[in-house]
């Protein structure tokens, strides 16, 4: 697969920016990690959580596991123009492992390894599949707009910091709106124009060899999001977004609910889209760290105890994570991934792809 290898050198160029995410994300999330251990009564805590009602935790875990399939089943209609036929099966196990992987390893690889995972089964290019992402992030940044739009509505005044709900306020419209513009933006690149225009602006470089290796990468782009440029199924992707940000918020109001908490649902919202947007940046393994101080802090702002805040904090984590990590450990077990290293799990799934796929689509380990 020549695009795979394109993908590869280009992962190569700047090592150091990878390390900096690294290590970068790594220290802030210890540091954020170390703070929020260092504030807790541990035998209180235990005593809190051990007052949580296991039927709403339960319900939580269930409806976060939902929401990992509504996840799974909004990527099938992004895929569909590319693979109209993949099975729930091959579906299911790429997304386990792409949610498990981003838990254990740094840099997100699980999104990496997700499409390899689909690309050791069916006969399709994995740089198709890993484009696909941006597709992704056209629907997750209509989720996050209107999540922002909904929460700048149903904020109270009353709330504990009037400062930092006008900074909220004005930081959500801003958000909202550069949201609405890369949103735009990123849709306009499936058009036809925009590949006349990216060919005009390499016009200038003498290197044809340049020239069709950033085309081929362009083309790839675009048929990997070429949903975003399909009216009929950019609606169902983003129907789907809805079900997906929606289901998310019912797992917090369940765990919420378990320990007593009647709180409003802007806060619940709030934690969300707080959530949604620190967890974008480079950070440790798990989220650790940035998700406890973030939903603490947020529960802070709606008057909730501190050591319920915690309790929430450490619990909410473990209704996320830990059920889904799980199983993608079991199936990416069944997939060929037995060690938790990104680059030996690569080189497993290339093994197996060389037994299903032609030599010009095998799956290429990107340089990560």
């Amino acid at each position: 697969m020549a695009d795979g290898r394109a993908v590869a050198q280009t992962g190569q160029f700047r090592p150091w920016l990878r390390q900096l995410q690294l290590w970068g994300g790594l220290l802030l999330g210890g540091a954020l990690l170390a703070w929020f251990v260092s504030s807790i009564d541990f035998a209180e805590l235990a005593s809190v959580i051990a007052t949580a009602n296991g039927r709403w935790l339960a319900l939580a875990a269930i409806v976060m596991l939902a929401h990992y399939a509504v996840h799974g089943w909004r990527w099938r209609v992004l895929l569909r123009h590319v693979d109209p036929r993949l099975d729930w099966r091959t579906l299911g196990t790429a997304t386990a492992v792409l949610f498990a992987f981003n838990t254990l390893l740094p840099l997100r690889a699980g999104n990496l390894l997700r499409p390899a995972v689909v690309a050791a089964r069916r006969n399709i290019p994995y740089t198709t599949l890993l484009f696909t992402i941006v597709a992704e992030s056209v629907c997750d940044v209509f989720g996050i707009v209107l999540m922002v739009l909904w929460l700048l509505r149903m904020l109270p005044e009353g709330i504990a910091d009037a400062d930092d709900l006008e900074r909220l306020r004005s930081c959500g419209t801003f958000g909202a709106l550069a949201a609405l513009g890369g949103l735009g933006g990123i849709v306009l690149l499936s058009t036809r124009r925009a590949r006349a225009f990216v060919f005009s602006l390499l016009r200038p470089f003498p290197s044809q060899r340049l020239k069709r290796r950033v085309l081929r990468g362009f083309d790839q782009l675009v048929q990997g999001m070429a949903a975003v440029g399909n009216p009929l199924r950019l609606v169902e992707a983003l129907a789907i977004t809805v079900l997906v940000w929606g289901s998310w918020l019912l797992a917090l109001v369940c765990t919420l609910k378990a320990f007593g908490l009647n709180l409003p649902l802007a806060a619940a919202l709030f934690i969300e889209t707080a959530l949604s947007l620190t967890m974008m940046v480079p950070q440790a393994p798990g989220f650790l760290g940035v998700f406890q101080i973030v939903t603490e802090r947020a529960l802070a702002l709606f008057g909730a105890p501190t050591t319920e805040s915690q309790a929430i904090a450490l619990v909410f984590w473990t209704v996320c994570f830990v059920p889904i990590t799980l199983i993608g450990l079991v199936a990416g077990y069944r997939a060929g991934l037995e060690p938790i290293h990104k680059d030996a799990a690569f080189e497993q799934l290339e093994q197996r792809a060389r037994s299903h796929t032609p030599a010009s689509d095998r799956v290429h380990r990107p340089g990560v």
